[in-house]
């Protein structure tokens, strides 16, 4: 089984996330990364990736289109996809040595500082998920909480 990605437009109602991914549950197949945004005509576009087979792939876009709110169901290659993941990083309450550490490891990681407050560092990481993930662990003495976007891909074509 490799990645698969569905870009998912659909109508911006209540309730299509969740009868999208019951078209998942079904079949038993677990959602790696799911990310929505709003389209500038207003429709949603729902990011999806997971694992599954050609077979498999084929027979979850052709059940997907059937669903009402959804308009078109694109399968993306992710070799020729942008991908991006971002995580926001917040730091457990750190002494002076420690903040500047952790600011040198994430500006190492073309991290962004957002804020340090009373001791308490909130970073920003994007770019590849094994580089996001790689920084997440290197960094993870210091953590107290991280919140991560899950992958967003966009066709090259």
């Amino acid at each position: 089984m490799t990645t698969r990605i569905f870009s998912i437009l659909c109508e911006n109602v209540p309730g299509v996330m969740m009868r999208v991914s019951r078209c998942f549950t079904r079949r038993q197949i677990n959602i790696d990364s799911i990310t929505v945004g709003i389209e500038p005509s207003g429709l949603a576009r729902m990011i999806l990736s997971f694992q599954a087979d050609d077979r498999t792939t084929e027979y979850l876009r052709k059940v997907l289109e059937r669903l009402i709110p959804v308009i078109s169901v694109e399968v993306i290659d992710p070799a020729r996809a942008a991908v991006r993941e971002v995580a926001l990083l917040k730091s457990r309450r750190l002494d002076d040595r420690e903040t500047m550490e952790f600011v040198q490891k994430v500006e190492e990681r073309s991290g962004r500082m957002l804020e340090i407050k009373e001791g308490v560092a909130i970073a920003e990481l994007s770019g590849e998920h094994s580089k996001v993930e790689e920084a997440v662990k290197e960094l993870s003495p210091y953590l107290k909480e991280v919140a991560r976007s899950g992958q967003v891909y966009l066709s090259r074509e």
